[in-house]
């Protein structure tokens, strides 16, 4: 049978026991929230993210799951990770989170501007000269509808609507 080495077992045993104790280690929430920001600030020197918050998402799930797969409740893994997040995001210099209205991609709401687009939204052909959004009033009013619909739906229905999309 094979034998993990004693540096290991002790390892795998003291995550276990921070798992039922529902906290995770000074030592390794520190390294975590440095590695993190790290990472942040690289994706966004990088240019793979538009701000240094747009790992944040990813990030909190990745961590949720990791955590929970070591044994932690949903909801104690979920408010650790958005912890940690906190942490890494004040080491990496990102003090002032965005608005909503500066999170989303087809619209600056406060600048009053349209971000500049090339190709439709809807069908993603190139925009005619003077069309800013759609090709045409026809996918202007398909993508109008949808969105309608979209947010009128149940649960079920919107789960039909988000994989009938893809």
């Amino acid at each position: 049978m094979l034998q993990l080495p004693a540096h290991m077992i002790n390892r795998k045993e003291r995550r276990a026991r921070d798992a039922r104790r529902g906290r995770m280690g000074e030592a390794r929430y520190n390294a975590l929230a440095k590695e993190l920001a790290r990472v942040i600030r690289l994706a966004f020197q990088a240019g793979a993210t538009g701000s240094l918050w747009g790992l944040e998402g990813p990030l909190r799930a990745g961590i949720r799951s990791d955590l929970c797969l070591q044994g932690w409740g949903w909801c104690a893994a979920d408010l650790l990770a958005r912890e940690v997040l906190e942490d890494a995001f004040r080491i990496a210099g990102a003090m002032i989170r965005p608005t909503w209205n500066e999170g989303q991609p087809e619209w600056t709401i406060e600048a009053g501007t349209l971000i500049e687009r090339t190709r439709c939204v809807r069908c993603h052909k190139p925009l005619p000269e003077g069309h800013h959004k759609y090709c045409g009033d026809i996918c202007g009013s398909a993508h109008r509808a949808y969105t309608r619909r979209a947010g009128m739906a149940t649960e079920a229905t919107a789960y039909d609507l988000a994989t009938q999309r893809t």
